[in-house]
């Protein structure tokens, strides 16, 4: 059966919006972000070099973390990482070869093997400092000798317009804890150290989805602006979580207040702006159990949904676009793990009815898919001409074609009744005492 994401569906209908490269802003939302360190997932310094058979991140449901961290270079071949500790030297074999690999550019001690969430792969994290050819510093992500996609830095507003000195630290996790792999690093500008992060994403294409990564200028500005100095990745973490990885929250509330304070560090807790009204959040209750999910978002605009389990952060709904192009929004039936969304594709001709539900790993699935054909398609090409008239068309389910009775039974098995829209309610600070109040 065909599995649709509606996530995937919306980025398609915004698929004119977005720039096939990375680092790129997009207008379908109002801003991407990223960041990075230079510690392990137990706060522990890494060699900065990876043997070829080690895999820096592992696939899970929860904070997938890897870190990377030189210190500004010393003298050649005496290179340390923020700890002290020897680097490998400049003329190492390590070094040379990935130089002769990826250019003579490259900063090689800052090349590494990074295992990209959501079935990625494994992938190369190649930052490239300015030469004569480039002038200024770049990075990319390299599979198989091929580059995926570039990542367009984000130089935050505390460096000002002075040239990039250092790479000092490179780290990958979830930031956001949407499921995907995002870069945090720290470069040197002059005499100015600056955080930036990069949002991970997997974009649908026309034969194939692709990763891309979105620099989140307002966080980052706001990171750069409140590390302390010298930065490390530990501190950068402290600020986004108190320090805690995705994983280890002591409960909901802990974990909600978490996604509350980085909405606050991206901007969008700010007042009303040109892209619609207020950021607004509430507590709802979508699957069976006692532990509410966190909404938030621009009602008539985009939605955002948080689900906790045994300590770790999901957000199986990440800025899901609607109000336009035919899509009404999403509705969940209370306590009942049931969510449903309608899309009217050529203006009503063809009618989507999504079922979907957070699995245990806290993603979204749809089970089931209703596509409805309103009118007589003469000549097969799946377009309502103008010499074509509406009428009942076929339907599908999942993709497959159905009898009327075979979605009548459909709808009859998940549609659960008394749905009720997925929307903020209330400002940031009503629904932190609304945690307060049910804090466990």
């Amino acid at each position: 059966m065909k599995n649709v994401h509606i996530k995937y569906m919306i980025m398609v209908i915004f698929s004119v919006m977005i720039l096939c490269g990375c680092g790129n802003q997009i207008a379908e939302t109002e801003k991407q972000a990223a960041d990075g360190n230079g510690m392990t997932e137990d706060g522990q310094t890494e060699e900065a070099v990876l043997a070829a058979d080690e895999s820096p991140i592992a696939e899970t449901a929860g904070d997938a973390d890897e870190s990377r961290t030189t210190d500004e270079a010393p003298a050649a071949g005496t290179e340390k990482d923020a700890d002290g500790d020897s680097l490998p030297d400049t003329d190492s074999p390590e070094i040379r070869e990935k130089k002769e690999m990826f250019g003579e550019d490259c900063i090689a001690e800052q090349c590494f093997e990074v295992e990209l969430n959501r079935g990625g792969g494994t992938v190369t994290f190649v930052p490239y400092a300015p030469s004569v050819t480039q002038s200024e510093f770049h990075m990319e992500i390299v599979r198989d000798g091929e580059v995926l996609c570039g990542i367009t830095p984000y130089v935050p507003a505390k460096a000002g317009v002075k040239k990039f000195k250092s790479l000092d630290a490179v780290s990958f996790w979830d930031v956001n804890f949407d499921g995907f792999t995002d870069v945090v690093t720290i470069a040197t500008y002059g005499d100015t150290q600056a955080a930036a992060v990069y949002y991970g994403d997997m974009l649908p294409g026309y034969e194939k989805e692709y990763w891309s990564f979105f620099r989140e200028e307002e966080l980052s500005d706001y990171l750069s602006e409140q590390a302390k100095t010298p930065m490390t990745i530990a501190d950068i973490r402290a600020l986004l979580t108190g320090g805690k990885k995705n994983g280890e929250f002591e409960n909901y509330v802990e974990a909600y207040e978490a996604a509350l304070n980085l909405s606050v560090m991206e901007g969008w807790a700010a007042s009303e702006t040109e892209y619609g009204g207020k950021f607004l959040y509430d507590l709802i209750y979508v699957d069976e159990d006692d532990i509410p999910e966190l909404v938030s978002g621009r009602n008539g605009y985009f939605v955002n949904l948080y689900t906790y389990r045994d300590g770790t952060l999901s957000m199986p709904m990440n800025r899901w676009a609607y109000g336009a192009m035919g899509n009404s929004g999403y509705d969940y039936a209370p306590r009942k793990n049931s969510m449903r969304n309608y899309n009217a594709d050529q203006a009503g001709a063809i009618m989507n009815t999504y079922y979907m539900r957070i699995n245990e790993r806290g993603e979204m699935e749809t089970p089931m898919w209703i596509e409805s054909i309103n009118y007589i398609d003469e000549n097969g090409n799946g377009m309502l001409d103008e010499d074509e008239e509406y009428g009942a068309g076929p339907d599908y389910i999942n993709g497959e074609k159905a009898t009327p009775e075979e979605v009548e039974a459909v709808y009859a098995a998940y549609d659960m009744g008394d749905y009720e829209p997925i929307e903020g309610r209330v400002t940031e600070a009503e629904v932190r005492k609304m945690l307060d109040e049910t804090n466990p």
